[in-house]
């Protein structure tokens, strides 16, 4: 886990440094009924940080569940 989290800010690192902070995506707003978002301009180098973030959560899910499992399978076992 430790490894894969450790790729993930390398290339989490790679990206924001790499893409221009001027880079920008004009987000257009919403409105319906009490909801409402207005137009906004959105830095380009969040969205790969938006997925590797993405990326890290399952890691940190599938480990956790392996973690789980393990102790589960440990006290059939012993039980």
């Amino acid at each position: 886990m430790l490894v894969a989290l450790g790729v993930l800010i390398g290339l989490g690192a790679l990206s924001w440094f790499t893409i221009d902070s001027s880079a920008v995506i004009h987000m257009h707003g919403y409105a319906s009924g009490n909801f409402g978002i207005a137009d906004r301009d959105v830095e380009l180098r969040w969205i790969p940080m938006l997925i590797l973030g993405l990326f890290a959560l399952r890691v940190v899910l599938a480990h956790t569940r392996a973690r789980v499992e393990r102790r589960d399978s440990a006290e059939v076992v012993e039980g």
